[in-house]
């Protein structure tokens, strides 16, 4: 039997994240398949992990506001200890400012999560199969109620509908037939709500990803040599990191410049 285009070049699985990077940088996606990485360190990523933190442990656990922000709070020391070790550039006086907005945040937003009830699940790994691809897709839910799937996600801008954000709730709606919901923790010098999103057009969505990882498995087709396959895909990377958005790691761009040019 024949190795699947995926399966050819080490493409286990699919995760939101590949998917939603294919749609909006299919080179880079092409330099991490090939092994190509970067852990990225910023301070708003960090908010995000301890916000998450915080709450969770809170309706798990039971604990105190108090407790859960000495939690939250250690994860902003975890992360930049582990920037550090690694040697990777951190913005440390804007993790401070995100810090700040902690302990008004989880005072807020604990409270609210409390009364949807204890979840039954936090961080659980949950796989769909498609029919149009050999590979599953995967991800980790943050947090499963009996009616519901709930993410997490924080910003500084007043939240509204995402598609990238859309899709990830499709493949979690997808693993457990249930209703998918968009958490926005928002957070700004003055205001901390949450924000709360049904993702609604299911099918659509679907479609989309299906169509998605059918062009993805189309494109590591085209050669058994990641090399080749990123010749042949007349893309050209953008490497100058002048978008926020879309930036380049170390290692991203040593491997960007053997694969592509």
């Amino acid at each position: 039997m024949h190795e699947s285009p995926f399966e050819m070049h080490g493409v286990k699985y699919l995760s939101p994240s590949q998917i939603n990077l294919f749609i909006s940088n299919p080179a880079k996606w092409l330099v991490n398949v090939a092994g190509y990485k970067d852990q990225a360190y910023k301070p708003a990523f960090t908010y995000g992990n301890a916000v998450e933190v915080g709450i969770t442990r809170a309706v798990v656990d039971g604990i105190s506001i108090k407790e859960s922000l000495d939690l939250a709070n250690g994860e902003f020391s975890r992360i930049e200890q582990e920037a550090q070790e690694s040697k990777s550039d951190y913005d440390i006086e804007g993790a401070t400012k995100k810090q700040a907005h902690l302990k008004r945040t989880l005072e807020v937003v604990i409270p609210i999560y409390k009364d949807f009830g204890v979840p039954i699940a936090t961080q659980k790994k949950v796989e769909h199969h498609l029919d149009c691809i050999p590979v599953p897709l995967m991800g980790y839910l943050d947090l499963e109620y009996d009616d519901c799937v709930r993410d997490l996600k924080t910003t500084s801008m007043k939240p509204k509908m995402n598609s990238n954000y859309s899709r990830q709730l499709t493949v979690y709606h997808l693993a457990t037939s249930k209703k998918p919901v968009i958490d926005y923790v928002y957070t700004t010098t003055k205001i901390s709500e949450l924000i709360s999103f049904d993702v609604l057009d299911i099918d659509m969505h679907k479609k989309f990803i299906e169509n998605t990882v059918t062009k993805m498995m189309f494109m590591l087709s085209l050669s058994d040599d990641m090399r080749e396959v990123c010749q042949l895909s007349n893309l050209t990377p953008d490497l100058s990191n002048d978008n926020w958005w879309n930036i380049w790691g170390r290692n991203e761009i040593e491997g960007a410049m053997k694969l592509f040019y």
